[in-house]
Formats: C-alpha cells, sequence, structure tokens
C-alpha cells in the first residue's frame, strides 16, 4: 500500500509511505534473489500472479508520484523479475496498455489529491 499512498501523500505522510513501500522492495529483493520466479523454479507460482501489478504499475506509480521507489542498484533481482514476469507471452497478453492505465493512475491521484 506503501507505493499507492506514496503517489499522493504529501509532507511527513508521503516520507512514511515511500519508507514503508521501500522496506516491502526489500522483502522481495531477499526473496527472489537466485531465483527467476518466487516459486524458486522455472514456471511462475502464487506469488508470482500475485505480485504481478509490479512490472506493469510500478513504473507508472513513480512517474504519478514524482518519485523513485525502485531503483537497480538496491533491488536489481526484483527488477529482474519484473521484467522475466512481464515478458511471458500470457501476462504480456494481457497487461493493459500503459498509456490507459497511466491515464487512470493521473486521474486517481489527482482525486484524491484534490480530497485533501
Amino acid at each position: 500500500m506503501g507505493s499507492f499512498m506514496a503517489a499522493w501523500k504529501d509532507g511527513e505522510e508521503r516520507e512514511k509511505a515511500i519508507e514503508s513501500a521501500q522496506e516491502s522492495f526489500a522483502f522481495l529483493e531477499k526473496l527472489i534473489q537466485g531465483k527467476k520466479y518466487f516459486s524458486g523454479e522455472d514456471e511462475i507460482g502464487y506469488l508470482d500472479l500475485a505480485l504481478g501489478w509490479i512490472p506493469l504499475c510500478l513504473d507508472i506509480l513513480e512517474e504519478v508520484g514524482g518519485m523513485k521507489l525502485v531503483d537497480a542498484e538496491k533491488f536489481p533481482s526484483l527488477l529482474e523479475w519484473a521484467h522475466n514476469f512481464a515478458e511471458i507471452p500470457l501476462i504480456k497478453e494481457r497487461f493493459p496498455p500503459r498509456d490507459a492505465l497511466a491515464n487512470y493512475f493521473h486521474k486517481i491521484v489527482g482525486l484524491k489529491r484534490s480530497k485533501k
């Protein structure tokens, strides 16, 4: 949730949300190290599917929120997993168009910010 909250929060709340998100990503980084997928095998498992929003949404959230949550230096294994997961044909075919998702997030974040 920290990733989503950081996109529209301000000040100290934003910093706490970013910290929370990065702690979660650090945990995932440790879990995925040395593996192609979270299942530990060459096939995706439940956790891969549950975290499948990361390769689709993370860069959009960073763009919309004007922040950087995950970089290649701190989270190389997680980013490699995200790339591998997003390249699976069945997954790739079902991702919505990036522009449509970016427009949606811009609207949601704008709405959340207007309610402050």
